[in-house]
Parts: structure tokens; C-alpha cells; sequence
């Protein structure tokens, strides 16, 4: 696109494996972004556990546990191809857009919803992700459907948004999925990790009350976040 560099540095993905199959290259092409899509100069992108097991292929298949295999583990309905940029948790500005995107959008930051719908039902089955089907935020830049990509306007660093994407949009799923509603308790184990830490703050967006269980070193962390009550791990618990 007009005034943006043909070439940019990425981590590129050359096939299942230990670190030696990340490949950091300053020539990969700068992807163009189709009519429905913008172009994102990134900023920061998160790593996440998605990102490493399907670097190691460690999915494994319904037939075969140990067998290598990506996140959608079935052979038939495999997405990732070889090389890939992955990275699934990005944020930036956006520097271009497809023929159908207004140029309004243009210097928009943004944080990116990472899934690609396949159609209108939530499974898993039947859902992708950037950095996986497609190409991610490894890189200088990333191209993704215009509805994927989210304005924030707030005081939050590029890299602490980019802790979010992930954690939280699945936290967000579990409470929209279990018809979480307003004045509810919810119980959160492994309430000090990133999805479990999310899940208290979402609770209490919608409502919900949140209840939640971690170590000992971190009880007070957890209440601060906004925990209703907190447990200590292998503490017998009483609700009433």
C-alpha cells in the first residue's frame, strides 16, 4: 500500500518442533489487506499456550493422543500451513484498509478479536483463530477482517492490552455460554490466572458475583480484583 514498506520483520513458523522451528526473517512480505479487511501496523502482541502447543503439535487426535497435531486436531478439517506467522493476542493501529472499509478507520487503535467465525453457532469445531488459519501478530503487521478489529481508547499500554485478548474473550465465552446473569454467584478456580483473574472482572461487568479460589501467597490480590469471598486452595469451603 501506498507509503507502507513490501517487507517487514516477522517470526515465521516452519512446521512442528521445538524453537528451532521459529524462524525470525526481516523480509517477509507485508501482507495487503482484501475488500472486509484492514491492514495493522502491530504494537505488541501476547504470547499464549495455544501458540506453543501448536508449535510442538501437541493436541494429539481423538485416535491418538500422542499423535502431532494442531489445534483443530482433525487431519480432515486442518487449517495451518507451513510457514505461518502466529500470535493470536494483538494490538495496534490501523494503517490501511480494504476497498470496502471506510478510510475512516484509519489511525484507529486497536485490540484484535483473535477467532475467525465460520458461521453463526459458537463451537469450537467450528471456530479458527488468527495465527492459526491465517497469518498473526508476530510481525511488523497483520491483516484482519474489519469486524475483528476493536477500537480502545484508554490509558493502557500496548503490551498490558495485549495480555487481554485471549484470557478475557474466553472468559467471556464461558459466562455467555452458561447464561450468567445479573445477581448470580459464580465460582472462579485458578482465580489468579489470566482467564481466571478475567472471569472476576467480567462477573462483575455483568453483575455476577464472583467467588474464587488460589494459592495462599495470593488471596489478597484476588480480593482486590473484586472477588466477593476468596478460598485458599485445598481449603474446605462451605457456601451457603
Amino acid at each position: 500500500m501506498k507509503g507502507l514498506p513490501s517487507k517487514m520483520a516477522a517470526v515465521v513458523l516452519t512446521g512442528h518442533g521445538g524453537l528451532d522451528k521459529l524462524v525470525y526473517c526481516e523480509d517477509f512480505p507485508v501482507p495487503d489487506p482484501t475488500p472486509g479487511e484492514v491492514l495493522i501496523e502491530v504494537a505488541a502482541c501476547g504470547l499464549n499456550n495455544t501458540d506453543v502447543w501448536v508449535r510442538q503439535g501437541a493436541y494429539g487426535t481423538d485416535e491418538n493422543p500422542d499423535a502431532v497435531a494442531s489445534w483443530r486436531r482433525n487431519a480432515s478439517q486442518e487449517t495451518l500451513t507451513f510457514p505461518r506467522v502466529q500470535g493470536t493476542d494483538s494490538v495496534g493501529t490501523i494503517v490501511g484498509t480494504g476497498s470496502d472499509v471506510s478510510a475512516e478507520r484509519l489511525g484507529e487503535r486497536v485490540m484484535v478479536d483473535f477467532s475467525i467465525y465460520n458461521d453463526d453457532g459458537d463451537s469450537l469445531a467450528d471456530i479458527d483463530y488468527i495465527g492459526h488459519g491465517r497469518d498473526g501478530g508476530f510481525a511488523e503487521y497483520l491483516v484482519v477482517p474489519d469486524e475483528n478489529a476493536h477500537v480502545v481508547d484508554n490509558d493502557l499500554t500496548d503490551a498490558e492490552l495485549a495480555t487481554f485478548c485471549c484470557a478475557y474473550l474466553t472468559g467471556e465465552h464461558m459466562l455467555d455460554r452458561a447464561q450468567v446473569q445479573a445477581g448470580e454467584r459464580v465460582l472462579i478456580t485458578g482465580a489468579s490466572g489470566g482467564v481466571g483473574s478475567g472471569l472476576i472482572q467480567l462477573c462483575r461487568a455483568r453483575g455476577a458475583i464472583p467467588y474464587a479460589i488460589t494459592s495462599k501467597a495470593k488471596l489478597e490480590a484476588i480480593k482486590a480484583l473484586g472477588a466477593e469471598a476468596v478460598g485458599q486452595v485445598q481449603q474446605r469451603l462451605v457456601v451457603r
